[in-house]
């Protein structure tokens, strides 16, 4: 029940209990209309007098209250508009805030995104440049995922395979170039040193292979499989080839000129161990090419002097070529054959330079007992 109804009600029953005592008195006029002691006026005036001082009274006590109630109000409100002046003051504070905090992150957005685009130029012009050097280069060079899918090829790739770009963009290399042996075998592609670069992340280098051709006819190649790391995880692999099909064609006919010839020729790498030996070298020394291939020329071949003392190899002169970078002729000296007898030879030996820099001499003799 609200405060107002209370009111409403007590005044409403004033009224009505002041009515019931006028209409009593009424009737009590109306019963003793002679008797004079029963003043209707006094009472009906008292009765009257008291409603209006209930009335008032009920009425002070109820603006009283009303008055407590805007007072608390009031102050209420005066702490709620403090309040929220502290609001708004903080609101401001923290607009301002993260005004200024928007403007800096804005900035360092703008420097990153002008930073990413700058990325990206810079990007394009090294793609661009290396597109260019691809396109340019000699050599075939293709990529592999890790399936072994090709993802991208250069020029040389297309001309020398037959293929276009797009047919062998997404083809699995393997099952295209390189899936059959010399003799038309079957190459499985778990024994393909290209397929092993992308699972054992070794780079594997093959210098006598073939790759076959769109027209299907095959061509000898050397390539190195380079795998692929990104945070040491194999991606896939970079392929690099050539056709070494010429090179084969001349080195067959240089080894017929070498094989053919009547002096002994063989070469020593930079240590003096035998690289290559021709026919008429390995009859008049009765070692083969297998036997002497990667041994010292010296300890088996020219270890000791005609007296029988030993030939210190830092005083030979076959020695000397691939140290000292000149030519060296000895007109008299001998070699030691496989059975351990020795024969009166002649012999230069020539330093091999590769780009200013000594790998090995080439040595060219002849069997002087022939011509006692």
């Amino acid at each position: 029940m609200t405060r107002r109804f209370r009111f409403s009600l007590l005044l409403s029953l004033l009224f009505f209990f002041a009515a019931a005592i006028l209409y009593f008195l009424d009737l009590r006029i109306e019963t003793k209309s002679h008797d004079s002691s029963f003043p209707f006026e006094l009472w009906s005036l008292v009765a009257l007098v008291s409603l209006y001082g209930l009335t008032l009274f009920l009425s002070i006590l109820e603006f009283n209250f009303f008055q407590n109630q805007e007072k608390t109000l009031q102050e209420k409100l005066t702490s709620t508009t403090d309040a929220l002046n502290d609001v708004q003051s903080s609101l401001d504070d923290t607009v301002e805030k993260k005004t200024f905090e928007m403007s800096v992150i804005n900035g360092s957005l703008n420097r990153e995104i002008a930073e990413r685009i700058q990325a990206e130029a810079e990007g394009i012009k090294l793609r661009k440049r290396l597109q260019a050097i691809l396109r340019s280069a000699g050599d075939g060079i293709f990529g592999l995922d890790i399936h072994g899918k090709v993802t991208f090829v250069n020029d040389k790739v297309t001309e020398l395979l037959g293929w276009s770009e797009e047919e062998l963009i997404g083809k699995s290399h393997h099952d295209l170039v390189h899936h059959s042996h010399q003799d038309g075998t079957d190459f499985p592609v778990q024994e393909c040193p290209i397929y092993m670069a992308y699972n054992d992340g070794k780079v594997h280098v093959e210098s006598d292979d073939i790759f076959w051709k769109k027209s299907g006819k095959s061509f000898a190649v050397e390539y190195t499989s380079t795998p692929l790391l990104d945070e040491q995880k194999v991606t896939g692999a970079v392929v690099v080839f050539k056709d070494i099909g010429k090179t084969k064609k001349l080195k067959k006919q240089l080894e017929l000129i070498v094989n053919s010839a009547g002096e002994g020729i063989f070469g020593l790498d930079i240590d003096g161990n035998v690289t290559f030996m021709n026919k008429a070298a390995s009859i008049m020394l009765g070692w083969t090419q297998e036997e002497l291939t990667g041994k010292s020329h010296h300890k088996l071949v020219h270890h000791t002097h005609s007296d029988g003392t030993h030939y210190k190899e830092e005083d030979c002169p076959i020695y000397m070529a691939y140290k000292d970078g000149k030519v060296h002729f000895k007109s008299d000296d001998i070699f030691w054959t496989k059975d351990g007898n020795s024969f009166t030879v002649e012999y230069t030996s020539t330093p091999i330079v590769e780009g200013n820099k000594l790998s090995g001499a080439v040595v060219v003799f002849r069997d002087l007992t022939t011509f006692a």
